[in-house]
């Protein structure tokens, strides 16, 4: 069995991208007042979606 992904809901999309690239490494493009961001790290696709968004989905 592989993981092939992981979908992770953010309340502030500026800190996590702030953490992963400068704590963890990662490349991100994205600017820090986007709402989504994909990453992929030796095969698996990290999914970041912004909480108040999936929220207002719901309600």
């Amino acid at each position: 069995m592989k993981l092939e992904g992981v979908g992770v809901f953010v309340k502030d999309m500026a800190t996590m991208i702030r953490f992963y690239r400068e704590v963890l490494g990662f490349e991100i493009t994205e600017s820090e007042d986007t709402s989504n961001v994909y990453l992929e790290k030796d095969g698996t696709l990290f999914l970041f979606f912004g909480r108040q968004d999936f929220e207002g989905l719901l309600w």
